[in-house]
């Protein structure tokens, strides 16, 4: 009896080993488990995350647009013609170009601009391009067709790093302020002017004129020395007068004269 119950009580406490052991080993799994679906939303990240859904592209820079300044412009070169031969190069933004006179002449029909241009500004959209264009035009004919006529004149361009459209305005607006400001001071001189000349005139006209001692005493005359004549300077010097010139034959054959 005492060597059954000994071997009930020993196979009670194996029997309780080996569930402990399945226990450690279930427990083991379930915190393999557990770290492998970790590392698996780790790697794909939560759900709703940017990671999880599909992959989008980058989001592109801002375009940022670039000035050209011309420094030289042929006769007969407008805005027409710099976005025709611009155009090739990039997308063009606004151009504006500075004529040379404010006056603008008589045009005859088909006949050349107005107004030649001195100087001017253009426009893309992109300042890669216009930096582009600048390295490569700088220089360069301008027209490459043989009939062009501007195909012996070369482009002169500078990429003007930093500056933007509103920078030109804000030049124009300011130089036009000065003009008509210098304009309004020549006006206002010439007015003080004539206004100074006529108020001479006018108060001149009104004085009576001056006249120094007795007003009732005639003006006194002027004499002049005249120089004295021929005849004057012979009788002073006590000489006759030269002889007269003998008479021609004719004279003394035909008595001419008697």
């Amino acid at each position: 009896m005492a060597g059954a119950e000994r071997d009930l009580h020993g196979r009670g406490e194996e029997e309780e080993e080996e569930e402990e052991e399945e226990e450690e080993e279930e427990e083991e799994e379930e915190k393999e488990e557990e770290e492998e679906e970790e590392k698996e939303e780790e790697e794909d990240g939560p759900e709703g995350s940017p990671a999880a859904e599909a992959p989008s592209d980058p989001p592109s820079k801002p375009v940022v647009p670039g000035v050209l300044y011309l420094s030289f412009l042929p006769p007969g070169f407008g805005p027409r013609q710099a976005r025709a031969l611009l155009r090739p190069h990039g997308e063009l933004g606004r151009v504006f170009l500075q004529p040379r006179s404010v006056r603008r002449r008589r045009q005859r029909p088909g006949g050349p601009p107005a107004v030649a241009f001195a100087e001017g500004w253009v426009e893309f959209r992109d300042k890669r391009a216009a930096k582009r264009a600048a390295k490569i035009l700088h220089g360069a004919p301008m027209a490459p067709r043989p009939r062009s006529p501007f195909r012996h004149h070369c482009w002169s361009i500078k990429y003007l790093p930093g500056f933007r459209w509103p920078h030109l305005s804000e030049r124009l607006s300011y130089e036009r302020q000065v003009r008509a400001q210098r304009l309004r001071a020549e006006v206002a001189q010439a007015k003080r002017e004539g206004g100074f000349y006529t108020q001479r005139a006018s108060k001149m006209a009104k004085e009576p004129p001056k006249t120094s001692g007795d007003p009732a005493r005639p003006s006194p005359t002027w004499g002049f020395a005249q120089r004295p004549t021929e005849e004057e300077i012979w009788r002073r010097k006590a000489r006759p007068p030269p002889a007269a010139p003998p008479q021609s034959l004719l004279e003394k054959v035909f008595g001419i004269g008697r």
